[in-house]
């Protein structure tokens, strides 16, 4: 999720606008209130925080909201893709290293730790991080000291660790690729963040919300989304959660031609999985449900009309359809279709 101050659409079931570190959270279901009154009830303190949710879910902002919430705000947050850096330069990357370490250490250097005395260290994917360097760390956390790569000095520092992932992290201990120790050195407080599919009416905010944010930064006028569209959205699984959503929002405000976005400003293949999640005789039947259902069925059947009657040709058939070669194959793959089962 973004991590600059915007505009916040004017809902009273958004969060507590009292509370400026949850400047750009949105979100009005248990699960979410849930996550603001634990961030409400830890950042004052000095506890280590673990958070779990899948990705997409806005596991940094919650860093940065009980970093900005506690007595460290004026002090350093330093976030860490543990997944991102090469495993040879982690070491030096988060303990720094002296003068004549290795080759090309030509003067001493501080290491992300030692940069963020005093503040909070954001461990983005925590379980990426290899075995002797969650040795090292833990060290580091249990004596408030560190030793630069090639040194010998021992240099105070003081952080709080905020981590993150979305790896079962009791599973990666069982299996040894995580220390026990570290473990629970870390999960002194969970936060839980809820997937997307799993907060209800706050899709609807949260597209509000991007929708109007997203059209004042490209200087576009759209202000809305239309009922069929959010239809759509609803019935969508969210795989990549509000960073899928915040792309879908966006995609949308460049593409329509209208003042709101519409289901023809949707991704093809979100569409396509919200009408096949729309069948079976249990459904509701409103008129934007069924149409949604109808199209996706329309869709299919074309496109196995078309590849039957081309024996499987994809470029004869996309010339026909009058359509890219490109955007028939993601037609096809959304309806799980392949050229060579109609040859």
């Amino acid at each position: 999720m973004s991590e600059q101050p915007s505009p916040k659409p004017d809902d009273s079931s958004t969060t507590d606008e009292r509370d400026p570190f949850y400047e750009d959270f949105v979100g009005g279901s248990p699960a979410m209130k849930k996550v603001f009154a634990t961030i409400r009830q830890v950042a004052p303190t000095n506890v280590d925080v673990l958070i779990q949710g899948e990705t997409g879910t806005g596991k940094e902002l919650v860093a940065r909201s009980v970093h900005a919430g506690s007595p460290r705000a004026d002090k350093p947050f330093i976030a860490v893709d543990c997944g991102a850096i090469p495993e040879n330069l982690l070491e030096s990357e988060f303990f720094g290293y002296e003068k004549g370490a290795f080759t090309g250490a030509e003067s001493r250097r501080k290491g992300l730790l030692e940069t963020c005395n005093g503040g909070t260290f954001f461990l983005d994917e925590i379980g990426e991080l290899p075995l002797l360097l969650q040795a090292k760390l833990l060290r580091t956390l249990q004596e408030r000291k560190l030793r630069r790569v090639g040194g010998n000095e021992e240099v105070p520092v003081d952080v709080r660790i905020v981590a993150a992932t979305a790896k079962d992290l009791n599973q990666l201990v069982a299996d040894k690729l995580f220390r026990d120790d570290l473990y629970y050195r870390i999960n002194v407080v969970t936060i839980h963040l809820p997937a997307l599919r799993k907060r209800g009416d706050d899709i609807g905010l949260l597209a509000e919300y991007f929708a109007c944010r997203f059209s004042l930064e490209m200087d576009r006028e759209v202000v809305a989304i239309t009922p069929e569209a959010y239809q759509v959205m609803t019935r969508y699984s969210w795989p990549g959660n509000v960073r899928e959503l915040q792309n879908v929002i966006r995609r949308g405000i460049v593409l329509t031609q209208d003042d709101m976005i519409n289901v023809e400003d949707l991704p093809e293949g979100l569409v396509t999985e919200a009408g096949r999640a729309l069948g079976g005789p249990e459904k509701s039947t409103g008129f934007f449900q069924a149409r949604a259902e109808h199209v996706a069925e329309f869709e299919r059947e074309y496109l196995s009309d078309l590849l039957q009657r081309h024996d499987g040709n994809v470029t004869i058939a996309a010339e026909e359809a009058q359509i890219p070669r490109g955007t028939l194959y993601r037609l096809m793959k959304n309806h799980e279709l392949d050229g060579s089962d109609f040859r």
